[in-house]
């Protein structure tokens, strides 16, 4: 009887202690969030370095830029031209495999 009673105490307590381990943890959270706010500052006038930033274009292969189907492709690729991309990028990709 007294090893039974002690078993069961000892399941309690194992059950009990990660409870209260949790209400500790949600304790300090709660005063993390309750405590002081933290400031953030913004100006837009300064900056620390210049950005630069290239714009670049994919074509896809599609039947409207093929030349011998096409009645736009002229139109389409003198549009492309305009652009001034630095960085233009053709994609051959399967869902048009013989063009």
């Amino acid at each position: 009887m007294q090893y039974l009673s002690v078993i069961i105490l000892y399941h309690l307590i194992s059950i009990i202690t990660p409870i209260q381990l949790l209400d500790e943890t949600d304790n300090f959270q709660n005063d993390q969030v309750n405590g002081d706010p933290i400031l953030i500052q913004i100006s837009w006038t300064i900056h620390d370095y210049n950005l630069h930033t290239i714009p670049t274009l994919q074509v896809v292969t599609n039947p409207l830029l093929s030349r011998q189907f096409s009645p736009v492709h002229k139109q389409i690729f003198a549009s492309l031209k305009q652009l001034n991309a630095e960085y233009a990028r053709y994609a051959a990709w399967f869902p048009y495999p013989k063009l």
